[in-house]
């Protein structure tokens, strides 16, 4: 998977003309104000999208409105797509190019295709098992203070790995929430690694401005290769005798729960 599609990967894919074909909302756009940029767009019916199309739900590339067309600021989208209440409609312009979204309230029925959908979207071409209980892949590398790491000296240890980069918005917005993690095993037999695909400078100049507490390698694209990360961010929990006991990808309402339990049933 690319970059691009880790912006994406909160998208309904072929769920949008699904939702279309069963809910219709005429009668509501015609009782408010539209913004001006749709005038000359229309909302995508079946057939207007291919159905595998993978759609980029990002504020900042591409507006998204509340039902009332009331954009949608930035720091509220994560949030609201990961609620599982709204439907994301497309709205095209004449070359059937997708020029902005607007949210309805989900029905029941359509809450648990999106919550299997994107259960499905965490773990693209591999069992989320396949790993588990496996013996972790050996490692060898050095963190940007100078600390090096292998998988044989941290044998022992719980090791607690993030696979992040940067340009990754949910990989952002779960670092304070990781921060809390590190700060409660504090003094424990955990150590928490931070595989950036970015180089050095690039980290730097990030941590400028930011706080993560997690011990950070960079340039780890071949570590995330040996753990089949395709996929960002994902989280993996490695118990002391070096067998991989959790593997998940993506930030969904329970992530922070389930590390901090597997972290805590491991150290018993």
């Amino acid at each position: 998977m690319t970059k691009k599609f880790f912006v994406t990967m909160f998208a309904i894919i072929t769920f949008i003309n699904i939702a279309n074909a069963q809910v219709k909302n005429e009668s509501k756009d015609s009782l408010v104000v539209k913004p001006e940029i749709f005038n000359s767009l229309k909302k995508a019916e079946p057939g207007d999208i291919d159905s595998g199309t993978q759609m980029m739900l990002d504020v900042s590339t591409t507006p998204m409105y509340y039902e009332n067309f009331v954009l949608i600021k930035e720091g509220e989208f994560m949030k609201i797509i990961m609620s599982r209440d709204y439907i994301p409609e497309p709205y095209i312009d004449s070359n059937k190019v997708v020029k902005a979204f607007v949210l309805r309230k989900a029905t029941q029925l359509e809450k648990e295709q999106m919550k299997q959908m994107q259960g499905n979207m965490q773990h693209p071409g591999q069992n989320k098992s396949e790993l588990i209980g496996k013996e972790a892949f050996p490692f060898s590398v050095t963190d940007i203070s100078g600390n090096k790491y292998s998988l044989e000296k941290l044998k022992g240890k719980v090791i607690v790995i993030n696979f992040w980069f940067v340009e990754c918005k949910p990989c952002v917005m779960e670092i304070p929430d990781l921060n809390h993690l590190v700060e409660k095993y504090k003094g424990k037999e955990v150590v928490f690694l931070g595989f950036a695909t970015n180089d050095k400078p690039k980290i730097e100049s990030f941590l400028k401005t930011k706080t993560y507490k997690y011990k950070i390698i960079t340039d780890s694209k071949e570590v995330a290769g040996l753990y089949k990360v395709n996929s960002y961010p994902t989280h993996i929990i490695i118990d002391t005798n070096s067998i991989i006991s959790y593997y998940i990808t993506g930030l969904g309402p329970t992530t922070m729960d389930d590390l901090d339990k597997t972290i805590e049933s491991l150290l018993k």
